[in-house]
This record gives structure tokens, C-alpha cells and sequence, in this order.
């Protein structure tokens, strides 16, 4: 759906349908991300290749996406982007969105680096966003890659152990058009 954007006046009366042709614009977008028990670590994080980031919680999907096994599967039209995902003890760090349907790379995220440093901890976020259009349902997973690998469970996220869910990969897809 194609955003719809109403100039108002001021002390003009609004009719339900502009009201709702406003409304409608906050309306098309999926949240997902990875939700772990409280004191459960993001998973060990090794080198050598782009690995799928696990998605595995639904927050808002009003765009009629699919999340079956941390795939996510759009419609075609045109989409935004935002997501990220931290990593630790890694040293250079990328995420990417892979179109695994055409096996070709959506969006590529900035670089990051999280030290690895024996004397201390370093966790970092990596971040991607972007615009872009398909023409037909296409699947597509968040990936990342990590330039050493960190064994201990923390690689892909540190628990905080507060006493509440851990959050790792999320991502926000807003259908534009």
C-alpha cells in the first residue's frame, strides 16, 4: 500500500476517512527478533561465512510476512528496512540482507568491530538499513559475519541476566508501496 500523507489546516474539521488514511500509514509494518530466556547468551558466533541470525518472535506484522525457521518471506512491493544485531569478542563484524530465494544480497549493513581482548568483554551492534523493491514473494534471512570466532555462547549476544527476556537480531520492515 502506498503511503498516504494529508496536509491539515489548521481548525479545518477531519472526516474518518482522512483520519484513516493517516492511520493506515503506521499500520504496515512487521517487527521480528530473537527473544531468549533470561540469562540465555545469543549462541556461539564463528568465522568464516555469513550465518542466519535467528528470528524467532513476532511483534507486529501487519504486512503479511511469513517467519518460519528465521525466514522471512515478503510480498512483492517496496520495503524499509532497519535491523540489528549485536555481537561480541568478534573483531570486525557485518550484517546483510540475503534474498535466498534469487541468492543474491538485498542489503549490506555498515562495519563494525567488536575487540576481541582477553582483558575485557566488547559487545557491538551491527546495523543495516535500506530501501528496496521486489516484484514477486521472495524469502530473505538476516545474516552476519564475524572476522574471529567467539565459542562461549556470547559470540552472537551477551545476556544481561536482568531478570527478563534476552533481545538479540531484530529487524523492522515497513511496506512503502
Amino acid at each position: 500500500m502506498a503511503a498516504k500523507w494529508t496536509d491539515f489546516v489548521s481548525g479545518a474539521v477531519l472526516t474518518a476517512a482522512q483520519l484513516n488514511d493517516v492511520l493506515d500509514n503506521f499500520q504496515d509494518i512487521a517487527i521480528f527478533n530473537e527473544t531468549q530466556a533470561a540469562n540465555t547468551g545469543g549462541g556461539s558466533f564463528t568465522t568464516g561465512s555469513f550465518v542466519k541470525r535467528t528470528l524467532n518472535t513476532t511483534i507486529i506484522n501487519n504486512i503479511g510476512a511469513t517467519l518460519s525457521s528465521s525466514v522471512i518471506t515478503l510480498l512483492a512491493g517496496t520495503y524499509y528496512v532497519y535491523a540489528t544485531a549485536p555481537a561480541t569478542d568478534v573483531n570486525r563484524h557485518k550484517l546483510k540482507l540475503r534474498n535466498t530465494s534469487d541468492s543474491t544480497d538485498t542489503l549490506i549493513g555498515v562495519s563494525c568491530s567488536a575487540a576481541n581482548n582477553i582483558s575485557a568483554t566488547l559487545q557491538t551492534t551491527a546495523i543495516l538499513q535500506g530501501t528496496f523493491t521486489i516484484a514477486a514473494s521472495k524469502n530473505f534471512e538476516l545474516q552476519h559475519r564475524c572476522e574471529v570466532t567467539n565459542g562461549t555462547g556470547s559470540g552472537l549476544g551477551v545476556a544481561s541476566n536482568f531478570g527478563v527476556s534476552e533481545i538479540y537480531s531484530t529487524i523492522q520492515i515497513v511496506r512503502i508501496a
